[in-house]
């Protein structure tokens, strides 16, 4: 009877730690998807990996310093180390319906960080915030009713998300 009560005692963390929804979503599994998808009619993909995005920044450091709003945008590059945009909209009923449950099936198992609702219109927003410095790592944009996703691999300012959410 204490050999059962030791190993139970020893699961229980474990189990424990299986059944919390994970907080990330994963850039393997995001690549995944866009992979399947992304030959399908209507589907447009466009996808910034490390060297895209540093090619990016590299422009955003000639950009003229006057401007507040450039400044900020730069500010909020240093941390992004990849992107990617899936746009469905005019693919056919049947493959927007199959890429919608897939992206519900991994989405749903991540705590959401944010939800906006506008006229009836709405869009979700999963990532990791880090209380000490303030930072969201790994940021997905999903809204269902435009058949849009964006994932920002790396780390934002969670101000500048919230900026983001309010356009």
């Amino acid at each position: 009877m204490k050999k059962y009560l030791l190993i139970l005692l020893l699961l229980l963390p474990l189990t424990a730690s299986a059944a919390r929804p994970q907080k990330k979503v994963s850039q393997r599994e995001v690549a995944s998807i866009v992979s399947e998808f992304r030959h399908c009619d209507g589907v447009e993909v466009m996808r910034l990996g490390w060297l895209g995005t540093a090619l990016v920044k590299g422009v955003a450091v000639h950009v003229d310093d006057n401007d507040d709003d450039l400044r900020e945008i730069r500010q909020a590059l240093r941390g992004i180390r990849g992107v990617t945009v899936m746009e469905y909209g005019d693919a056919a009923p049947d493959v927007r319906e199959r890429l919608s449950r897939r992206l519900s099936s991994i989405l749903g198992k991540r705590e959401i960080l944010m939800e906006v609702k506008d006229d009836g219109e709405k869009v979700q927003i999963f990532g990791v915030l880090d209380d000490a410095t303030g930072l969201v790592r790994d940021i997905v944009f999903h809204s269902p009713s435009d058949c849009a996703l964006i994932c920002m691999f790396g780390s934002l300012p969670l101000d500048v998300i919230g900026k983001i959410a309010a356009q």
